[in-house]
């Protein structure tokens, strides 16, 4: 008898962990939620190299205004190479892109940008966790997993996080979810 569909899913181990707790009721939201942040947390350090991160925060918060936004897509196109083969780093620098066609500008539209990269690449992994629990056990058991997910990842503070991912907060960037061992530690009620 297997443990559940997230054991054969391809994904890196964290967003494992978050179809595991997704799947399972006994897990409250917020834990739905750490696991969702400790797995982008994760894929942000192994996808998004700090040359990039910290070009996107230059280009956005500088001193030039709404004039001069054919330049900063310029630079953040130029940027583009330093993403190669990094998924996570493409789709921030896109939102960075989609910020500055927007009139964002300065450390908030970095913020923003990373945040909406934060939103687009959960969401992406939460559709694949849905496909393979539809492949893997029942279209109901599929659509409840997504539905905890996209709770979790709700949930989630993701300008906090994108903050410390950009290294503008001091804070750590993610919370690790603590194993429970206690006889007291049971289901939170």
């Amino acid at each position: 008898m297997s443990d559940g569909p997230h054991r054969s899913l391809k994904m890196r181990p964290g967003w494992k962990k978050v179809a595991e707790y997704a799947d399972n009721q006994a897990f409250v939201p917020q834990e739905v939620s750490n696991a969702a942040i400790s797995a982008l947390s994760q894929d942000w350090r192994m996808d998004v190299p700090d040359a990039l991160a910290k070009c996107v925060c230059e280009i956005l918060g500088g001193q030039q205004d709404s004039l001069f936004r054919e330049q900063k897509i310029m630079q953040l196109e130029a940027v583009r190479r330093i993403t190669a083969g990094h998924g996570f780093g493409q789709v921030l620098i896109d939102c960075a892109i989609q910020r500055v066609v927007s009139g964002g500008s300065g450390a908030d539209a970095a913020i923003e940008a990373a945040a909406d990269s934060l939103g687009v690449w959960s969401a992406r992994h939460g559709r694949q966790v849905e496909e393979h629990y539809c492949r893997e056990s029942t279209v109901r058991r599929a659509e409840s997993v997504r539905a905890r997910i996209e709770e979790g990842i709700g949930g989630a503070d993701r300008k906090r996080l994108a903050r410390q991912l950009l290294k503008l907060d001091v804070a750590p960037a993610h919370r690790t979810t603590l194993k429970q061992t206690g006889i007291d530690d049971g289901v939170k009620l």
